[in-house]
């Protein structure tokens, strides 16, 4: 794997696997990024310096090195973010097409109807995304005035962070 990007895909795992509760095992790629220069992650290799983050690029190719040896590490684009899946759930267009519109409803939850009217997928299909995005603990479900309303933490992180890459 390379020393550099062995101890680097150590590091990516350790902050994955230690937020996995919190966000079900999917976190923005710039989440990442921003927990190792938070921690000040030293690589100890001749490419970082005690002062530098880890390169985006860097963190990809630990990532997609992480992959190949199984465990569920795979990174995905959902929206305009990339996003790192730390569980060997397999998530197929139709999760990824909810957590895209959730990213258009951050700031008042998702609802199945949303979704069935963007997407004009069944209740049925709707559901079942939802459903093992909930089973997992990618999303969250808020029952407000009777209303049901999916929330999606990494979704908010991503927000939280900026979007940008550093």
């Amino acid at each position: 794997m390379g020393d550099f990007y062995h101890e680097l895909a150590v590091k990516v795992a350790e902050v994955c696997l230690a937020a996995k509760a919190r966000n079900g095992g999917i976190m923005s790629l710039t989440e990442v990024q921003t927990i190792l220069a938070k921690r000040k992650t030293k690589l100890g290799m001749e490419r970082s310096s005690s002062t530098q983050v880890a390169a985006t690029s860097d963190l990809q190719i630990a990532i997609n090195k992480l992959a190949k040896l199984g465990g569920g590490f795979r990174m995905v684009q959902v929206g305009k973010s990339t996003m790192v899946i730390s569980v060997p759930t397999e998530l197929d267009n139709d999760h990824m097409q909810v957590m895209t519109a959730a990213s258009a409803y951050k700031d008042t939850g998702l609802t199945i109807d949303q979704v069935m009217y963007t997407t004009k997928w069944s209740r049925e299909r709707t559901q079942r995304a939802f459903d093992l995005l909930l089973q997992e603990g990618m999303a969250w479900l808020d029952t407000y005035k009777g209303q049901d309303l999916f929330w999606f933490p990494s979704i908010w992180q991503e927000e939280r962070n900026g979007g940008a890459p550093f």
